[in-house]
C-alpha cells in the first residue's frame, strides 16, 4: 500500500522535540530560528504538492544543523528523513534511499537497533523498496518495523495495523499468499478492535479478499466480500477499496509520450465514485507520477463496473483503481 507521507507532521514536531519522547534540555538541541523558518516553508510547499520547491529548503535546514551540531546529532535524523521523503515524492528513489539509510544508520547508532524511533526510517525505506519492486527487501524492512512496534506499542495500536498491512502487501507481491493472509488478518483485527471504518480499512479488506480468493478459501472470501459491501461511511455510498477486480470493462490508459520520454513509471491510484448503474461518476488521481495521472483519470472515467447491491438496492461505491506503468 502506497501510503500518504507523514512529512509535515514530523517537520512540525522537530521544532519542539529532538525525537519522540525526548524534551530538549538546552538551546543547543533546539533547531535554530532559521531552521524553523525553513521547515515552515517546507510544510507549506509540501502541503501544496510543490515537492521540487520544498526540497532545497529541506536540504538547507539539514546543512545548517549538520554544520552546527556535527554529523551524529539526533536532531539530524528527522531532517534526513524529511529530505529522503521529499525525494521519494519526486520519484527519485536512489536519492531517497541514500538519505533514508543515513537516517536509519544514525538512529541505530544513537538509540539502538530496536528503538521505536527508528521505525519511521524502516517504514520509509520499505515503501521505497516497494516502489522499486524490490519486494524481498521491503518485507525485511516492514517485518523489522512491525517487530519493534509490537514490542513497544499497545497491541491495538493503529500503527501496528498499518505496518502489518504494508508487510502483507510485500508478501502479496511475491505471491507468498499464506504470509500475506496472516498479516492482512492481523491488520483487520486491530482495525476492528479500534472501531475504525474508513477507506484505509476497506483497502485492507479488499486485499484480504483477493488473497482468500486466490487461496480458494471461498467461505472466508464471501464473508469479507459481504463486509466490503456493507461497510459505509456515507449514506448511499459503500467503500469498495480496490475495485479493479469488480470491473466489467477496465479501460487501460495509454503510456503518454511525455512520460515515456523521461522514463516515468510506477503505480497510479485513482479514487473513483461509481454510480448505481456501474458507470464512473467522478475520478481523481490520489497518487502516482504527475505525468501519468491525466491518462489514468481519463481511463478510469470510461471504465464500467458490476453494480453493487445493498439491502436489495443498487448503491454508489467509492473505491480505488490501480494502474501500473512500466518504463520501456
Amino acid at each position: 500500500m502506497n501510503r500518504p507521507l507523514i512529512l509535515a507532521v514530523f517537520l512540525i514536531a522537530i521544532v519542539f522535540k529532538v525525537a519522540i519522547g525526548q524534551t530538549p534540555q538546552n538551546t543547543e538541541t533546539l533547531p535554530t530560528a532559521e531552521t524553523r523558518e525553513l521547515n515552515a516553508k517546507v510544510v507549506q510547499l509540501y502541503g501544496a504538492g510543490k515537492f521540487d520547491e520544498a526540497l532545497p529548503f529541506a536540504k538547507r535546514a539539514l546543512e545548517l544543523e549538520e554544520a552546527r551540531l556535527g554529523k551524529d546529532h539526533p536532531l539530524l535524523i528527522n531532517l534526513l528523513l524529511n529530505v529522503g521523503e521529499l525525494y521519494k515524492a519526486k520519484y527519485d528513489f536512489e536519492n531517497a534511499r541514500t538519505y533514508l539509510e543515513r537516517a536509519l544508520d544514525l538512529g541505530e547508532k544513537i538509540y539502538g537497533p530496536e528503538d521505536l524511533r527508528i521505525t519511521r526510517a524502516l517504514d520509509a525505506l520499505g515503501n521505497v523498496r516497494i516502489d522499486k519492486r524490490d519486494y524481498a527487501k521491503a518485507a525485511d524492512m516492514f517485518s523489522r518495523s512491525l517487530a519493534i512496534k509490537e514490542k513497544h506499542l499497545k497491541s491495538g495500536d493503529i500503527e501496528i495495523a498499518r505496518t502489518a498491512h504494508a508487510l502483507a502487501d510485500a508478501y502479496l507481491a511475491t505471491r507468498d499468499l499464506s504470509k500475506a493472509e496472516r498479516y492482512y488478518a492481523q491488520a483487520i483485527r486491530i482495525y476492528d478492535q479500534a472501531g475504525k471504518k474508513d477507506p484505509e480499512v476497506s483497502e485492507t479488506l479488499n486485499r484480504y479478499f483477493a488473497v482468500l480468493s486466490a487461496e480458494n478459501k471461498k467461505d472466508e472470501a464471501a464473508a469479507i466480500r459481504t463486509r466490503l459491501v456493507t461497510a459505509s461511511t456515507e449514506p448511499g455510498v459503500v467503500e469498495g477499496g480496490i475495485v479493479n477486480g469488480w470491473a466489467i470493462k477496465l479501460v487501460q490508459p495509454p503510456y503518454p509520450d511525455v512520460a515515456r520520454a523521461v522514463h516515468a513509471s510506477g503505480q497510479v491510484r485513482v479514487l473513483v465514485l461509481i454510480g448505481e448503474d456501474g458507470t464512473v461518476i467522478s475520478a481523481q488521481a490520489v497518487s502516482g507520477h504527475r505525468l501519468l495521472q491525466g491518462a489514468s483519470v481519463t481511463a478510469a472515467k470510461h471504465s464500467t463496473f458490476t453494480p453493487t447491491i445493498k439491502e436489495g438496492l443498487a448503491v454508489k461505491v467509492r473505491g480505488i483503481i490501480i494502474y501500473n506503468f512500466v518504463a520501456r
